[in-house]
């Protein structure tokens, strides 16, 4: 079983690209559909940030209020880099705060393709039989040098907000 480390993060500002889409757990899921093409439109464009802070990528993964969804299982994907101000957006891209919060943070290892397999132990066996629950904030992916898209030895981290169970 994957084990994560606990940390707390402050509140995080990110700029990217956004899309909606259904996720990698639902039977209807466009993730591969929607979140593939949305690097490939970001990578090309993640210069055009004013303000970033590090080298560093992030996948922010969250959900919008119920009357604004089309379908239960869709949430929001940016595909983007952190700031330390907002500044001026980009064309077409959007800003959004992650609040203070606590995450259980794992790594993913091998290629991308695999992250289903380590969503899948994250969510019906791990989370289940820890002591948190989902805090419904945000999941953050997070690719640095560690992460070579293909590679066997590719490594990038998946935080998942949590709460202790009961709160």
């Amino acid at each position: 079983m994957l084990a994560p480390q606990i940390v707390e993060r402050p509140a995080l500002t990110f700029v990217g690209l956004a899309e909606s889409f259904l996720h990698g757990l639902s039977k209807e899921s466009t993730a591969a559909q929607v979140i593939g093409p949305l690097w490939g439109q970001f990578g090309s464009r993640a210069k055009e940030v004013p303000n970033r802070v590090g080298r560093e990528m992030y996948g922010v993964i969250y959900g919008q209020p119920e009357a604004e969804c089309k379908h239960p299982d869709e949430l929001q994907y940016i595909a983007g880099v952190q700031v330390s101000d907002v500044g001026t957006l980009p064309p077409g891209m959007v800003s959004h705060v992650v609040p203070a919060v606590t995450y259980a943070v794992f790594i993913h290892r091998g290629p991308i393709q695999g992250i289903a397999d380590t969503l899948r132990e994250i969510y019906r066996v791990w989370l289940p039989q820890s002591g948190y629950q989902h805090a419904q904030v945000a999941d953050i992916e997070l690719y640095d040098a560690r992460f070579d898209c293909e590679s066997p030895a590719s490594e990038m981290e998946y935080w998942i907000s949590v709460v202790p169970k009961g709160t």
